[in-house]
């Protein structure tokens, strides 16, 4: 009963977080790269989601260590795919080419294209990263 209990909490929280999302505009009018309230609530969500599974799998395998570094690490994969849901990315197209010289040429350029495509989602990355560093690390110091 206690399982289903928790399953069903879990539902009824995604359920919110999506309907919050439907409700209202997902990104800034003025400023591409700021956090909007509902972003403010979805990435709050999400933190109390992470560290209620991280806080769930240290008591279900006690022996499991959970390391700073790896912690890090999904943290920033998960602001990653949230910036880029939320702001998007143009992959650029490779650029034609007929010989060996012409494809590296093209390589480089569609490298340097692609990084200058990824910088505001990269950008807006690093601030959702640190409004959910923040939360995780705070509540998970009090574990």
């Amino acid at each position: 009963m206690k399982k289903f209990f928790n399953i069903s909490l879990v539902g009824v929280l995604l359920a919110v977080m999506l309907s919050a999302c439907a409700l209202a505009p997902l990104t800034g009018a003025n400023d591409p790269l700021s956090v909007t309230e509902v972003q403010m609530y979805v990435i709050g969500v999400i933190a109390s989601a992470l560290l209620y599974g991280l806080k769930l799998l240290a008591k279900r395998f006690p022996k499991i260590v959970i390391k700073r570094e790896w912690l890090i690490v999904l943290l920033y994969v998960v602001a990653l795919g949230l910036s880029l849901f939320w702001g998007g990315a143009v992959l650029p197209p490779l650029s034609p080419f007929s010989d060996p010289v012409t494809f590296v040429s093209a390589v480089f350029g569609w490298i340097t294209a692609l990084l200058i495509a990824l910088a505001p989602s990269v950008s807006f990355a690093t601030l959702i990263y640190n409004i959910l560093l923040k939360r995780i690390f705070d509540n998970w110091a009090g574990k």
